[in-house]
């Protein structure tokens, strides 16, 4: 914590004058007994933490004084300007009690999701664990596809089936399947092909076919497109070995992926723990708090 000598900063060159209006402290609940209060405008405690805070945000060192006085007198005018608010009615309305609840929310979250990396903090084994289970999923090839967009999911089954009959016949027949693709791309709608992708970058269930899957093989699956208004007819247009990126170019991305994967977890076990109890009739609730939103089909590995 700052040293109390240096909040001597001349605290009677801040604008305390002319703070005449009696407004409740609007801060006041957020101010516990062992803060050390700073000043008080129209009985509303400015804290020392509250100057730290605004130092830290601002890159303020203790040593800049010049600067701790801008920062102080702004937290002061900040006071005065919410106290005339609460006292002209300002913090009763609806929509602004609303907001400012809602921020303390997200504040109050930010901390616990800190709160929970720093008790379990992402380690090397875990990274390197996630990397490795990366590769295993990857497997040893990258595919481009080109797709042809159906209306609906029935549809685009159809045409899977149509040209998988086509490419598991005879000789003749598969000569016929780049015939068969054309047809199905005049009935659905073209779309440029894929970038290079490996196969855990597409639906679990279809992951097994792929570890052998040659160049113009359909996939037996339609694919959501994405907002899943449509489905996709997919065909591998070419294919490569995979060539893995080093574990150090990757690092931050899996450690910032193992850090939300745990605060799922977390938020879901409180979820999955609280005591919700519908208060507004449900006649008058504009949605089922007890009703779980409908699970998106998800194409993600």
């Amino acid at each position: 914590m700052m040293h109390k000598t240096l909040i001597i900063l001349g605290i009677s060159s801040v604008f305390l004058a002319g703070c005449g209006q009696n407004g409740a402290p609007s801060s006041a609940r957020y101010i516990s007994p062992e803060d050390q209060v700073l000043l008080e405008v129209d009985g509303a405690p400015v804290t020392i933490e509250m100057l730290e805070f605004m130092m830290a945000n601002r890159g303020i060192g203790e040593d800049d004084q010049a600067g701790m006085q801008v920062l102080l007198d702004e937290l002061v005018r900040l006071q005065v300007v919410a106290n005339e608010a609460q006292a002209t009615g300002l913090a009763d309305e609806p929509e602004l009690r609303a907001r400012r609840a809602i921020r303390d929310l997200e504040a109050l979250q930010m901390a616990y999701f800190d709160a929970v990396y720093r008790r379990e903090p992402i380690t090397d084994e875990a990274i390197l664990a996630a990397y490795q289970d990366q590769l295993a999923r990857s497997g040893d090839y990258q595919y481009r596809l080109e797709t042809v967009a159906f209306p609906t999911q029935n549809e685009a089954m159809r045409q899977i089936v149509g040209l998988l009959d086509t490419d598991q016949g005879s000789d003749e027949q598969a000569a016929d399947s780049a015939g068969a693709w054309g047809e199905t791309q005049s009935a659905g709608q073209t779309s440029p092909a894929t970038d290079w992708i490996d196969r855990s970058q597409l639906p679990e269930r279809l992951r097994p076919e792929l570890a052998e899957a040659q160049v113009g093989q359909v996939l037996s699956l339609p694919l959501p497109a994405p907002g899943n208004e449509r489905w996709l007819v997919a065909r591998i247009s070419d294919r490569r070995a995979f060539e893995a990126p080093p574990l150090e170019e990757l690092r931050e991305g899996i450690a910032r992926s193992l850090v939300r994967q745990r605060i799922t977890a977390a938020v879901d076990a409180l979820y999955d723990q609280a005591d919700i109890v519908p208060v507004l009739p449900a006649t008058e609730a504009p949605v089922d708090p007890l009703k779980a939103p409908a699970e998106a089909t998800d194409t993600t590995p």
